[in-house]
């Protein structure tokens, strides 16, 4: 008779390879395989949470988005001059990372930028009378954050440079390594900025005033500049947003009447008003929708803010 082959050794050595293997596939299985977090506004968000910078987080349109991005679950970083939360009582915004910084000065904010390494960007800094209009003073009654410009708070300042100097560390981090991430840049711009492509549009900016011109092109200047810079990993969203209101703002509920009729009947240069919570939601809901890029006018507003609420 043949001698029997003696197999407990290689089984040994199998189960031995198997013990040694398993944990490490599982380990590397756990690292690829998306984590699912509980559902969020309805929908499915990942475990590792997006991250969020809004500049002018203080005001009122930036608060109300700092607001809706901790619901959509992202990890917010606010950016501002005073750098403290507006509402320490509220419960969303008291889980947003509150920061200082003069945005005008790059170097300050891109520090911040790159420790933060946000994936959505979003500028609501701004002012509607600038140190130079004559009317800064009326910035107390029409702000909805009740602040004052500084001595160097002109159009091209506040809202050019300091979206520019976003733009560039959005584009070109200072580490090389994250220059491949996708990121996403959302810029409060202003109904009127589109005057030039609508009928009557440049003749109605021909009678307006000498500051509301140099706001509008402090706005159209970085809209430029956002569209120029879109590529595949770079996703540009402009918001236009004519009056933008809250049952709060006794100060422009009065106006809002005119608006909307004026839209109503067809004046193609005036638009719509837009309640500030659902400029908030909207903006919210482009920075994760891919779909969505360049100029979002009143009625994108409203689908998009009904979109994030479904």
């Amino acid at each position: 008779k043949g001698r029997k082959r003696r197999t407990w050794p290689i089984q040994i050595m199998r189960n031995s390879v198997v013990s040694v293997l398993l944990p490490s596939l599982s380990f590397a299985g756990a690292l690829l395989t998306p984590r699912l977090a509980a559902p969020a506004g309805g929908r499915e968000a990942l475990a590792i949470k997006k991250k969020m910078l809004v500049l002018g987080g203080t005001g009122f349109v930036g608060s109300r988005v700092c607001e809706e991005a901790i619901k959509k679950g992202y990890a917010v970083t606010a950016l501002s001059r005073r750098g403290q939360n507006p509402k320490p009582d509220d419960a969303q915004l008291s889980q947003v990372n509150w920061l200082t910084c003069d945005a005008t000065e790059e170097a300050q904010l891109g520090k911040i930028m790159s420790e933060v390494d946000p994936d959505v960007v979003v500028h609501a800094v701004g002012l509607l009378f600038d140190i130079d209009s004559g009317l800064a003073n009326l910035n107390l009654v029409v702000s909805g954050s009740k602040s004052v410009p500084g001595e160097k708070s002109t159009y091209d300042a506040i809202t050019r440079q300091t979206a520019e100097n976003a733009l560039k560390n959005t584009i070109s981090p200072r580490n090389p390594l994250k220059s491949l991430k996708k990121r996403t840049f959302v810029f409060v711009s202003a109904a009127e900025a589109g005057w030039p492509e609508v009928p009557l549009g440049d003749r109605v900016e021909s009678l307006a005033p000498e500051w509301l011109v140099r706001y509008l092109g402090a706005k159209r200047s970085v809209e430029a500049s956002l569209l120029n810079a879109q590529s595949n990993n770079f996703r540009p969203v402009i918001f236009r947003p004519s009056l933008i209101w809250t049952w709060s703002k006794l100060d422009v509920l009065p106006v809002i009447p005119v608006f909307n009729i004026a839209s109503a009947i067809g004046l193609p240069f005036v638009d719509k008003t837009v309640r500030v919570e659902d400029l908030a939601a909207a903006i919210v809901e482009a920075a994760g929708t891919e779909s969505v890029s360049g100029i979002q006018r009143f009625k994108e507003v409203e689908e998009l803010s009904s979109k994030s609420r479904v």
